[in-house]
């Protein structure tokens, strides 16, 4: 056992380590580094392009169609006030976000059943080209760094006995060295941490090289921590996987994306998609099962266009370490938070850098054996959402930055639009309600000075009716697309198809209802959050709650007592106006009243049906392809 003290850190350690400096220079948004030359074949470059076209295509299309379509159902070309312009703009731009989404669910559905283009680099075959410990194009162990702030150090140690064990069993203890990189700032904490660490130190043994060290002060958050591993101690470790706090990856998973790195010396990092483990509670359930059944056609989508300028979700991701160091190093943003100061989201701009800098980000899809866990509840995803917001709202300061790729920006594009779009709907929302109230109490001229007929400004039904079922397909066409993906892998599977697939369409059916009631709440907690930005609140950082064994229910009625207050007024209004209205609003007006109940419903632990039938259809953590 050996304790040091490097850079102003308190380190535990199975063996004497040195440090390993590596220089990471801060980057200028404002003037681009030398870029290295990144070589594409002609079928990548080709393939890319024309995937973009056609999500452009698949996006645009059906917007314009909209477009038309509500514009003859309102029957503006009769006269109409900057209302139903405004309603009409606003319409339009929540409607093209919901075709963005589906366009890329259908392209990504359509690389699934081709079987190619999943992935954004060749993968090694399994047991291709095995790379042992000190062999191969970067010789060297890989480092395996679990960033942690104020977490259960039992959970962590839990993950790293599970690998170390299975790693033992291969004989490939020295391939990869543990780093708890501790950023807790309470005593109480760090001495539980160093308890922990040390007992696990000594089950395991001298054999496994583990690390934990606790920063005293914890500059720049996450990824000030990672950052400060780089510079300390980068140099001793070619390549660097970073796991979240409720991560895990299987031995053959690390195996296959550090022969990747050797294979593709031009690629900078590596992106799995990882998939959510089974959870306690029904929310978290949930989630997991929409991430096992529409999560993969949505990333097979964005690894056919998106090409080398890949994205990076901050964990689960294999890194090269000199070209992170080279090109990843952040600056603050100038200004106060929440706008300013250190890079909050830090994972797409690191991403955005190493794909400047020349180097390619790859996104692999079809590799399994990468997991993590999801918020236990409504409550707990919503205090990620907040943070995640101010951190997503921050790259408008980087999104102009000299020298990024088109997709880069995209990628910044697409994390705050996903955030600022529940405003849109909002928007969209009251101005729909006052027009109505306006077509009320509107005077009709049925003629003009400029025609002898009379104008019938009357709405179209037709055309309304049309631009309703087109809508209800773009909204729904990823979920439909989902499911019909995950009955073909049943039917091919030959198992028990006639009971897996009940199941799948029953959790499907439950999944659809309780998230589609649950929608009119997060709307009006991301309008809440970006108010709260705006208005220059600091979201801070504070730890994550990943275990819940339910909330009370007058807990969540505080929770969501101004949602439900806000689903009643709309009832009130609307109803006045026109029961058709009310009707009309009746999902989201029922979404609001009825929130606290859905939230105290979800929180609890799942029943052994509920399990049942939300069972992710596929195995979240095992093995890899």
């Amino acid at each position: 056992m050996h304790t040091s003290s490097i850079s102003g850190a308190r380190w535990l350690a199975s063996r004497p380590f040195t440090a390993a400096m590596l220089s990471m220079p801060v980057q200028n948004l404002s003037q681009a580094p030398t870029k290295r030359r990144l070589e594409a074949s002609f079928d990548e470059l080709f393939r890319t392009r024309l995937s973009r076209l056609l999500l452009a295509a698949l996006t645009l299309g059906p917007t314009m169609l909209f477009v038309d379509g509500l514009y003859r159902a309102l029957a503006l070309q009769n006269g109409a006030t900057i209302l139903h312009y405004l309603f009409l703009f606003l319409a339009s731009m929540a409607f093209m976000w919901m075709a963005f989404g589906a366009a890329n669910a259908l392209i990504g559905a359509y690389a699934i059943l081709r079987g190619r283009y999943v992935d954004t680099i060749a993968m090694p075959s399994k047991g291709h080209g095995a790379r042992k410990s000190g062999a191969g194009p970067d010789s060297g162990p890989t480092a395996l760094l679990f960033p942690i702030y104020q977490e259960d150090p039992e959970d962590i140690a839990g993950t790293i006995r599970t690998l170390a064990t299975e790693l033992r069993a291969r004989s490939e203890n020295e391939r990869f060295h543990f780093f708890i990189l501790s950023d807790s700032q309470s005593e109480e904490a760090r001495r539980t941490e160093s308890r922990v660490i040390l007992q696990l130190i000594s089950e395991l043994g001298p054999e496994f090289s583990i690390f934990y060290r606790n920063r005293e002060i914890n500059k720049e958050k996450k990824a000030g921590n990672v950052a400060d591993w780089v510079r300390n101690f980068g140099g001793a470790y070619p390549y660097f996987v970073v796991f979240d706090a409720d991560s895990e990856m299987h031995p053959d998973t690390l195996d296959t994306l550090v022969r990747s790195m050797d294979h593709h010396p031009d690629t900078g990092l590596i992106q799995t998609v990882p998939r959510l483990n089974d959870s306690n509670t029904v929310f978290g359930q949930m989630q997991a099962f929409a991430n096992n059944v529409f999560g993969p056609i949505s990333a097979a989508g964005f690894a056919t266009w998106q090409g080398a300028s890949g994205n990076y979700w901050g964990h689960n991701a294999i890194i090269r370490t000199a070209a992170f160091a080279e090109s990843a190093g952040l600056p603050h943003i100038a200004g106060r938070a929440p706008f300013g100061g250190p890079i909050r989201s830090h994972d797409f701009v690191e991403a955005a850098l190493m794909r400047r800098a020349g180097w390619r980000i790859a996104l692999v899809t079809r590799l399994t054996g990468s997991c993590e866990a999801s918020p236990p509840t409504l409550v707990d995803m919503a205090v990620r959402d907040r943070r995640w917001m101010q951190g997503n709202l921050q790259h408008i300061a980087v999104v102009p930055a000299t020298g990024l790729a088109p997709i880069s920006r995209g990628h910044m594009m697409i994390g705050i639009l996903s955030y600022v779009a529940s405003s849109v709907w909002l928007a969209m929302l009251l101005v729909g309600i006052a027009l109505v109230a306006h077509e009320h109490g509107r005077e009709i001229a049925y003629f003009s000075e400029r025609s002898l007929f009379p104008q019938w400004p009357t709405f179209d039904p037709d055309a309304g009716l049309n631009v309703l079922l087109g809508t209800l397909l773009i909204v729904f066409l990823p979920k439909l697309l989902g499911l019909g993906i995950a009955l073909r892998d049943i039917a091919l599977d030959g198992a028990d198809q006639f009971s897996r697939g009940l199941k799948l369409v029953v959790g499907w059916a439950y999944e659809l209802l309780v998230s589609s009631l649950m929608a009119p709440v997060f709307m009006l907690l991301h309008v809440r959050y970006l108010a709260e930005v705006f208005l220059g609140m600091d979201s801070g950082w504070n730890p994550q709650n990943r275990r819940r064994d339910g909330i009370p229910f007058m807990q969540a009625l505080r929770f969501h007592a101004a949602h439900v207050l806000v689903g009643l007024v709309l009832f009130a209004v609307s109803i006045n106006i026109d029961r058709a209205v009310a009707l009309w609003l009746s999902p989201i007006i029922a979404g609001l009243v009825l929130s606290p109940i859905l939230t105290w419903f979800t929180s609890r632990p799942k029943t052994d049906l509920e399990g049942a039938i939300l069972t992710p259809y596929r195995s979240a953590a095992k093995g890899s392809e």
